[in-house]
């Protein structure tokens, strides 16, 4: 793209956009159109011309309007806005169906898909006994007939889906076009899935109970699958994996029990461990209680001992003390006999 494509493109997305506020009487700051407003003049001025650079000063205030007006409209989107803008002047005879060329060619497949339904049940060789026939109890012309109107059926729920789907996002501004295609393929997943429901699931046990249900459960079962594809898919993928967990294959049986054989190698080796462990433990402790006991003795051993020692010193003291006193008593001259 080139910078006056660039350009060229800004400019029209801030245009649309003042449009949009000053319709939806939302307030903006008075330079913003003022701006955008001279650079269009500018432009159109080097239309003819070769186009001259725009200043850089210029451009950062052109980025910085485009950058307000988009946080002013939000949640509508400045692409969405001038594509909207764009096929509103269009004198094409679908104007009435919608601003969006999408939409309208929806909509014009879903009046298809009804008209055709409605021309195909005119036929008398589409009726209730011919449409339960199905696949394998019907064929030629009406087997074609019947086939054609369920899948009419099943296209004019997904038609009908799509376009519940993008009126939000139409009401909103915020359609993108680069989601055309995911519409495009719910429409086909639509025809899929409305075929498979009706013709190849079996939904007969579903309606036994009901008459009126069972009368006309393929054309309805061919409009919700048509309307809820995505709904389908996950019944499908649903289905898929309770046939897997019944059935199960060779090799996943074989990886399983490989698994639980290494699953119960590896609990057994965590039991000898831990066992070992607890052995050690209590191997430890035991060393600990006899080292804690023979302290224990030690000390009581030391203690008695020292009670011995100062009780024979006591005693000691006490004998060395009272022997001096006697002798002293027995020294001592009588003073009678003396005298005698």
């Amino acid at each position: 793209m080139s910078k006056k494509d660039f350009v060229s493109h800004l400019l029209t997305e801030c245009d649309v956009m003042i449009r949009y506020a000053s319709g939806e009487g939302k307030t903006m700051p008075s330079y913003i159109p003022n701006t955008v407003y001279q650079l269009q003049n500018k432009q159109e001025m080097n239309e003819g011309e070769n186009y001259s650079l725009m200043l850089e000063h210029e451009l950062t205030a052109l980025t910085k309007c485009h950058k307000e007006l988009s946080l002013l409209v939000y949640p509508a989107k400045p692409l969405t806005l001038a594509i909207m803008d764009k096929e509103s002047t269009s004198v094409s005879w679908l104007r009435f169906l919608g601003p969006v060329k999408l939409v309208r060619h929806m909509s014009l497949l879903a009046l298809f898909f009804l008209i055709s339904i409605i021309a195909l049940s005119i036929s008398p060789e589409v009726n209730q006994k011919t449409i339960n026939e199905g696949l394998f109890n019907s064929e030629g012309r009406v087997l074609l007939l019947n086939q054609l109107f369920l899948l009419c059926c099943a296209g004019l729920g997904a038609t009908f889906a799509c376009l519940h789907k993008s009126r939000s996002f139409i009401r909103m501004c915020n359609y993108d076009p680069k989601f055309d295609s995911t519409y495009w393929s719910m429409v086909i997943m639509g025809f899929m899935a409305g075929l498979m429901i009706a013709e190849l699931i079996p939904t007969q046990e579903i309606t036994q109970n009901h008459s009126s249900l069972g009368d006309f459960h393929k054309p309805l079962a061919a409009l919700l699958g048509g309307f809820s594809a995505d709904v389908i898919y996950s019944v499908l993928s649903r289905l898929v994996e309770v046939v897997n967990q019944l059935m199960g294959s060779t090799d996943q049986k074989t990886k399983e029990k490989v698994k639980s054989g290494l699953t119960r190698a590896d609990l057994a080796e965590q039991l000898q461990q831990q066992n070992k462990d607890i052995k050690d433990t209590i191997s430890q402790s035991q060393l600990l209680n006899k080292q804690l006991l023979s302290t224990i003795g030690k000390e009581n051993q030391a203690s008695l001992f020292n009670q011995e020692q100062l009780h024979q010193a006591s005693h000691h003291e006490s004998v060395t003390s009272a022997k001096p006193a006697k002798a002293t008593s027995a020294d001592k001259p009588k003073p009678a006999l003396m005298e005698s």
